[in-house]
């Protein structure tokens, strides 16, 4: 071994975290983030270019974390729920249709669309880290701040009441996170 490659080799090991590659996990969160706000290709690579890269393959951890953070506050200003790969694993996979064979029920309960948009203001304020965990938490917030059994009960006076209340959680949320 010649002295330059000792020297070389030692650098490796004298590097802090810091300047380390990017973990294959940070990468996988850049990506899933990339695709939840809808980026362009164009876009992302925009997106990167704050930190002199062209891919995140090329970012370094902290790099990497930076654009974490930056990906989250972008979702949460877009009103993008900030939900790890787990939580979307075990959800449906009829989410935007969900409810719809209810569309001829009884007029006084609330409209699919509405369901779905109560559920979707849930999902953005609660902290369970599943889907059916977060539905679960929905109906005992349903029974305890309502006295509504299930969201299928919902009427549709009741609804601007639940959302304005899912509103204001999220708002406080936003403010503790910023």
């Amino acid at each position: 071994m010649t002295k330059g490659s000792c020297a070389l080799l030692l650098d490796g090991y004298n590097r802090n975290d810091d300047e380390m590659k990017s973990t294959k996990e940070q990468r996988k969160d850049i990506k899933i983030r990339q695709k939840k706000l809808g980026m362009t290709d164009i876009e992302y690579r925009g997106f990167l270019s704050s930190w002199g890269v062209g891919s995140c393959t090329q970012m370094n951890r902290e790099q990497a974390m930076q654009a974490i953070t930056a990906l989250d506050k972008m979702m949460r200003s877009r009103g993008i729920a900030g939900k790890d790969a787990m939580f979307w694993a075990s959800a449906p996979s009829n989410l935007k249709t969900r409810y719809e064979e209810l569309v001829r029920r009884d007029a006084r309960f609330a409209t699919p669309r509405q369901l779905r948009y109560l559920e979707g203001l849930w999902i953005r304020v609660t902290r369970q880290q599943t889907w059916e965990k977060a539905i679960a938490a929905f109906r005992q917030f349903l029974q305890k701040r309502f006295h509504i059994g299930d969201i299928l009960w919902v009427k549709r006076e009741e609804v601007g009441r639940i959302a304005n209340v899912l509103r204001i959680m999220l708002e406080k949320a936003d403010t503790k996170i910023d």
